[in-house]
């Protein structure tokens, strides 16, 4: 049966609608991009002197980096956030207006957080463990996720070729 506007359920709908919500990784171990740039500076070093054959240490370097390198890897963490109205992000502020903006922030943050989920102190020490750069990427995943109408975008799927696009 075809839906017409008046046979559409709208209650049904709104039951199965869900809230925008947006993902960012982070990297607990985000220090080791300092120990990978003074390898990789090695290991470019080392092929620029690798006039006279291979160099004894570049393999080792090249394995200590991959070492490294999935470590970092493994650091990851996803964090998903949810957006908040306007009203229920006054709601949660109500009775906080003696707090710092940052602990007003963590309150927000701690809610529109849904995984992990985190109180507002893990929060703020979420924050000062990560560093301003990625928690700004959390930050503004939760901006988006509040501000941005909802889209799906499929560019790093493969195009489609034809004809007309010199496809065959």
């Amino acid at each position: 049966m075809t839906e017409t506007p008046q046979t559409f359920d709208i209650d049904a709908w709104l039951n199965d609608a869900e809230r925008p919500a947006r993902s960012v990784t982070v990297y607990q171990k985000a220090g080791l991009i300092a120990d990978l740039d003074a390898l990789a500076e090695q290991i470019q070093n080392e092929d620029a002197e690798e006039v006279d054959g291979p160099s004894m240490g570049g393999g080792n370097l090249r394995a200590k980096y991959a070492d490294l390198a999935q470590k970092f890897h493994d650091s990851a963490l996803t964090v998903r956030v949810q957006s908040l109205t306007n009203q229920e992000q006054a709601d949660l502020l109500e009775g906080h207006d003696e707090d710092s903006m940052a602990d007003r922030g963590a309150i927000v943050m701690s809610e529109a957080i849904v995984h992990p989920k985190m109180t507002a102190p893990q929060v703020r020490r979420l924050n000062g463990v990560l560093g301003d750069a990625q928690f700004t990427l959390i930050m503004d995943a939760w901006h988006r996720a509040c501000r941005e109408a909802p889209e799906v975008s499929a560019d790093f799927l493969p195009k489609r070729s034809t004809p007309d696009d010199g496809g065959e």
